[in-house]
């Protein structure tokens, strides 16, 4: 396949020219996901550098998910197929080595999570109002039978993003989730919050299906703001 799109390359910084290069050219078109790069002798020719400096470059692609090298029949360097899980885990990496606080947590839940209402409130279908209806029923049946419901009510949150329809917020929300849940895995959580949690959750789901935006606004930012303080509590309380 030829490929059209590279241009020589300047002795300084090489490495990361190349991948910079590299990368344009799939943003723009030229190389798509599942292509096969050139070897590693005929690409360095195209853009004139070393095959040291070339490695180097296609090296911080692959470590950034962008490439990856495949062995046997088919062996050589491919664009990547990134679904939405790999880019959430490495989203929520990078995250994660933020130092990010709970105030900031939960002012940035909120605000995804308000976006996510007024879209799922345009989007969201019939079936997925009956997701979240199943996902309450399980949660109360699991808090009656004495079962830890935290994974429970937090994927209440996520089917809201996924009723929104849009990867973007989908990504940015499960992301978000998943700073949550390192925070809360070093707590445990006593029924009488796992049953104000179930609450919340049954007031937000009954405001979506009225389509009262007003309304769920409220009672997603009540419980968010619960939920946050609780959990500021928790880490305080630690540090004393």
């Amino acid at each position: 396949m030829e490929i059209t799109g590279f241009r020589s390359i300047k002795p300084n910084r090489v490495s990361k020219q190349i991948a910079e290069q590299i990368r344009n050219l799939i943003l723009e078109g030229n190389l798509k996901p599942g292509d096969k790069l050139p070897s590693e002798r005929e690409l360095s020719k195209i853009i004139g550098v070393g095959r040291l400096s070339l490695r180097e470059g296609l090296r911080i692609l692959e470590s950034a998910g962008i490439l990856e090298t495949k062995y046997g029949v088919n062996s050589g360097t491919y664009v990547s197929q990134i679904n939405a899980e790999n880019l959430i885990e490495k989203f929520s990496d990078i995250l994660k080595l933020s130092n990010i606080t709970i105030d900031q947590l939960t002012e940035a839940r909120l605000e995804i999570s308000l976006i996510n209402l007024k879209y799922f409130i345009k989007r969201g279908s019939e079936e997925d109002i009956r997701k979240l209806e199943d996902c309450i029923k399980e949660t109360e049946s699991l808090f009656k039978s004495g079962i830890l419901t935290r994974e429970k009510n937090i994927f209440f949150h996520q089917l809201i993003a996924q009723g929104s329809n849009n990867p973007i917020f989908i990504l940015l929300h499960n992301s978000l989730l998943d700073i949550l849940r390192q925070f809360l895995s070093k707590f445990s959580s006593p029924s009488e919050h796992s049953k104000k949690v179930l609450e919340n959750n049954k007031k937000i789901l009954k405001y979506l299906k009225e389509k009262n935006f007003d309304k769920v606004s409220l009672a997603m930012r009540s419980h968010l703001i619960y939920t946050g303080k609780r959990l500021k509590s928790l880490i305080n309380k630690t540090l004393e």
